[in-house]
């Protein structure tokens, strides 16, 4: 029996509709993109499948809503050229080198930015702002208090103290982040229910610092100060709030495609370690969640999915010998999701899931 490197977990509308219908690209109004840094990369060529054949042509709006790498991802999808922007911003991403082991903030900051400019080009930032279709949301956050420093024994402890209190309680990351979500379009058409946050329009002007903050790890890059058309502050990583999203936001009506690096998602960056955090299958009620398959996981180098620990633990040349090998290995993701989903086979392969945890779910995927 063929290997199948992909999988398929939905929600119970989301899972009623494919198998009644089909899989077709205008039961979707949302994307989404998570963080996770390199992680991406082995998606990257299911982002190219879903921007140049699975949503080819697309005249009706799609919300799409993205932190950290996600933001970086989904900027691609608002482009004209799309493709070639993805093909730019993985060009960039791989090939990213610093002249010290451990680069400091400032060199990591530059490199981000040189990356983003190249993707964006001149019109680009205007391309995103102004897409009729692709309607864009980038979460970040914006540092209350100390989390608004750079100076790095402050921003330490108070990061710490963040993430003892999000142990306690993920409400309480509102005593010390604002998300902060930057739009295009006349409002924000995704709105979320939990943490304070705060909307702001993007325009070509704060395009590049919108999606640069969203990706600004702490301790690892510097924040962005005061971008254009939002209040004044530090902003950073929204994966400190979002980090795969909890799910549990308002989106236009129709289903929520997540193009994922993993069968399961982790709400907020400080909840990593936090196993009783994990996003229950209840929240995906109207998502259709598609990622590679842990048999597949498996068979790639090192046995695992690229990870940012691989700038300190690979040489470059070996970095960039793996990152490469992923990314084209993982056509086979891209190539298994296509045949599923135009020889309409896509139903027989749905993990339906409910109010249980996530993983769960996988014991016949975890042996394909």
């Amino acid at each position: 029996m063929k290997r199948n490197s992909v999988v398929l977990l939905a929600g119970a509308t989301a899972a009623k509709r494919i198998r009644e219908e089909g899989l077709r690209q205008e039961q979707f109004s949302t994307l989404v993109g998570a963080s996770g840094g390199p992680k991406w990369l082995v998606i990257s060529q299911l982002d190219r499948l879903l921007m140049g054949e699975f949503f080819k042509g697309r005249s009706q709006p799609l919300a799409t809503l993205g932190s950290s790498i996600g933001s970086f991802r989904n900027m691609c999808y608002a482009m004209e050229d799309s493709l070639g922007a993805l093909e730019r911003l993985e060009y960039g991403y791989i090939n990213q080198t610093y002249a010290s082991a451990k680069p400091a903030p400032a060199e990591i900051t530059a490199a981000g930015e040189r990356i983003l400019k190249d993707v964006l080009g001149g019109e680009g930032a205007r391309q995103v702002v102004e897409n009729p279709v692709w309607h864009s949301h980038f979460v970040t956050v914006r540092g209350r208090g100390p989390l608004a420093s750079e100076r790095r024994a402050l921003l330490a402890s108070a990061l710490l103290a963040s993430a003892l209190a999000n142990a306690l309680s993920r409400h309480s990351l509102s005593a010390f982040w604002d998300r902060v979500v930057f739009h295009s379009g006349d409002g924000a058409s995704v709105r979320f229910g939990n943490l304070r946050t705060v909307n702001a329009p993007l325009s070509a002007e704060n395009v590049c610092d919108a999606v640069l903050a969203s990706g600004s790890i702490p301790l690892v890059m510097a924040g962005v100060q005061n971008p254009r058309g939002a209040p004044a502050g530090n902003y950073r990583d929204g994966g400190i709030t979002d980090y795969h999203f909890d799910l549990r936001f308002e989106h236009p009506q129709g289903l929520a495609l997540y193009p994922h690096f993993f069968p399961y998602m982790v709400p907020g960056w400080f909840d990593k370690s936090l196993s009783w955090r994990r996003v229950r299958g209840g929240a995906m009620q109207n998502t259709l969640l598609v990622a590679p398959s842990p048999a597949f996981v498996a068979r790639l180098p090192y046995g695992k999915i690229p990870d940012r620990n691989d700038f300190y633990k690979l040489d470059t040349g070996e970095r960039l010998k793996y990152w490469n090998r992923v990314v084209e290995m993982s056509r086979r993701v891209a190539d298994d999701f296509r045949e599923l989903w135009q020889t309409g086979a896509i139903a027989d392969h749905l993990i339906e899931v409910d109010a249980g945890d996530i993983p769960h779910k996988l014991p016949r995927v975890m042996a394909a």
